[in-house]
């Protein structure tokens, strides 16, 4: 069903918490895999309601759907709160050590890092490198991070005064070494373990995207501030400073406060650009969907002048 999942440790906790109604929560690229968990829980006796929220990561949780169940399963993701009744339940891929030693990294000291569904195998990564002779750094990043070399899109903390030459990056995609790259200006590569894809990561082609949403918006007489309702991307406060910065600066900037920000929610508003305090890939990801340039705080201070573009940093939620 799932990699690494044990679905019959799950079921006993269920039991021993006298859960009836269970509730799943499932990232959207996950979310196919919902009727195969619901009709296993409900062969154990269960009833099972189904989220059908997005779901960012455990920033993430579904509380309007907590209040209907006795324990939310939430998957996919490593705990950032600890909520009554909610258990989460990661998503671990296993992946072959034997491909760590065909890598050619040209530095001889390096940092790795993982995404959540690849690093809790790390461990065994540094171990196969090092026989290598490379010098290898894994540390344990700050707040939401809970394994050694873990990343997520809104924190890089792991690289905090890395003294490592280079980073790779275990995992899919480029967002995470993307931003690792602009987090430290060191070379960064990144291994897929799915696709066997080993490269070294370039963010020419990123900041230029960036530089381009800021100027259009710089073009815009008026923008709004979104603050998200969802309980770990919540940033009120920031907004409300931004608010007041923009104020000082002459900009004319309002605050939304919003449940999901999509295209579709933000379409009756007329708004130039908005600012998304929310999670960070909705800006850096999402952006081509919306109509009109959705910046980072960071991006917001550059346009109203008290950031300079040399001073350019990735959108952390710490």
């Amino acid at each position: 069903m799932f990699n690494r999942i044990k679905f019959d440790e799950i079921v006993e906790v269920l039991k021993e918490k006298k859960a009836k109604i269970v509730g799943i929560q499932l990232p959207d690229g996950l979310k196919y895999k919902c009727d195969e968990i619901a009709r296993y829980l409900e062969s154990h006796g269960f009833k099972v309601i189904i989220s059908g929220s997005g779901c960012y990561g455990a920033c993430d949780v579904d509380l309007d759907l907590l209040k209907e169940v006795d324990i939310l399963l939430h998957f996919a993701h490593t705990p950032i709160f600890d909520l009554k009744n909610v258990i989460y339940v990661p998503y671990f891929i296993d992946y072959d050590l034997e491909d760590f030693k065909h890598i050619k990294i040209e530095e001889k000291s390096i940092a790795l890092i993982a995404s959540a569904q690849y690093a809790w195998k790390l461990k065994e990564v540094k171990a196969v490198l090092e026989e290598r002779g490379y010098n290898v750094e894994l540390k344990k990043g700050s707040g939401r991070v809970k394994m050694p070399g873990q990343v997520l899109g809104c924190n890089y903390s792991v690289l905090r005064n890395s003294k490592a030459e280079a980073v790779l990056f275990v995992g899919d995609g480029l967002f995470h070494p993307i931003g690792a790259k602009i987090y430290t200006g060191k070379k960064v590569y990144r291994f897929s373990p799915l696709d066997k894809e080993f490269e070294e990561v370039t963010v020419d082609d990123f900041l230029k995207r960036r530089m381009l949403s800021i100027s259009k918006a710089m073009e815009a007489d008026r923008g709004a501030i979104l603050v998200s309702k969802k309980i770990g991307q919540k940033r009120l406060n920031l907004a409300l400073r931004l608010k007041d910065e923009a104020d000082k600066a002459g900009k004319r900037v309002d605050v939304i406060y919003l449940d999901e920000i999509t295209p579709e929610r933000l379409s009756n508003f007329l708004y130039g650009y908005y600012v998304n305090t929310a999670c960070p890939r909705i800006s850096y990801d999402d952006f081509e969907l919306f109509k009109v340039p959705i910046l980072t705080p960071q991006e917001f201070e550059i346009l109203i002048g008290i950031r300079s573009w040399e001073n350019y940093e990735m959108d952390e939620i710490l």
